[in-house]
């Protein structure tokens, strides 16, 4: 009990040095002195996340040609990779070492179960200090990771894939799988998740840095499922789409309240307490 104990402890104290991280980074120069009662600005977002919840749900009946083309590809490809599941599985097999489980080691925390803290972190510092922008770049990314993680789970539970470490064939289904993690493998969810996040924290903000960061590490998120023999490369791919596509939509719905347009500028910066970058909005 106290291995388990002091094992969370220790991943929940890496994912508050994130957290902090991020946040020591960001300039608050535009923190509102007159700060609205958090309690209202809150109960105003959780009603704006229902709508665009609804939203979400709702879309497929109004998809475009366009709109369906776009999931007929996702889903040939996805078909596609099943065709090269096995020799990727066994490229990523026969190239395990030290080095590369510490590369791959990203999967434990980004798009975990913690990317929710750091979600919520986002926007708690947003809605605390009155800074409208932080609070909903939190918002959506929330947004975007529950109804994308909605979405996965849903397909999970009807497809029923095994995964790789469970069995050598790539085209073993046992639906459905309500329960039964190791018949849960398409898609992706951890996949999902991080690009869903990364999706809405990298068109948030027009920086080129600042979306090779985001991107790279839902890529990175991505291949380490499939480092670890947790998911299959078509796994992945569907997991990926879902997470991008769900991220993009959410930013879209919310455009004119969106920092889209905001710029800012990535510099290094010294103070007493070591040094790091400056995020300047």
């Amino acid at each position: 009990m106290n291995y388990l104990r002091n094992s969370v402890n220790g991943n929940a104290y890496k994912i508050v040095i994130i957290i902090i991280l991020f946040f020591s980074a960001v300039n608050y120069g535009q923190v509102k002195t007159d700060v609205e009662n958090p309690g209202n600005v809150f109960l105003s977002d959780f009603y704006s996340a229902v709508d665009d919840g609804i939203t979400v749900a709702k879309s497929p009946l109004e998809f475009t040609q366009s709109d369906w083309v776009t999931v007929g590809i996702i889903t040939a490809g996805t078909a596609a990779l099943f065709t090269v599941d096995k020799s990727v599985r066994s490229f990523a097999l026969s190239n395990q070492s030290g080095f590369n489980n510490v590369l791959f080691g990203i999967d434990r925390f980004y798009g975990s179960g913690y990317t929710p803290l750091l979600t919520a972190g986002i926007y708690g510092a947003g809605l605390f200090t009155g800074n409208e922008q932080i609070r909903k770049l939190g918002l959506y990314s929330s947004e975007a990771l529950i109804f994308s993680g909605i979405i996965t789970t849903a397909l999970k539970v009807v497809i029923g894939r095994r995964r790789p470490y469970a069995g050598n064939s790539n085209l073993f289904f046992k639906p459905p799988q309500f329960f039964d993690n190791d018949y849960q493998s398409l898609p992706s969810g951890h996949t999902t998740v991080a690009f869903a996040v990364s999706t809405v924290m990298a068109k948030s903000i027009d920086n080129i840095y600042w979306k090779v960061l985001w991107y790279g590490a839902a890529g990175a998120t991505a291949l380490s499922r499939i480092y670890h023999n947790q998911h299959w490369v078509s796994d992945v791919f569907l997991g990926a789409a879902i997470g991008y596509y769900v991220g993009k939509f959410v930013v879209e719905i919310n455009k004119t309240g969106s920092i889209d347009n905001a710029s800012i500028r990535i510099l290094p910066s010294v103070s007493f307490n070591g040094v790091g970058v400056s995020v300047w909005f």
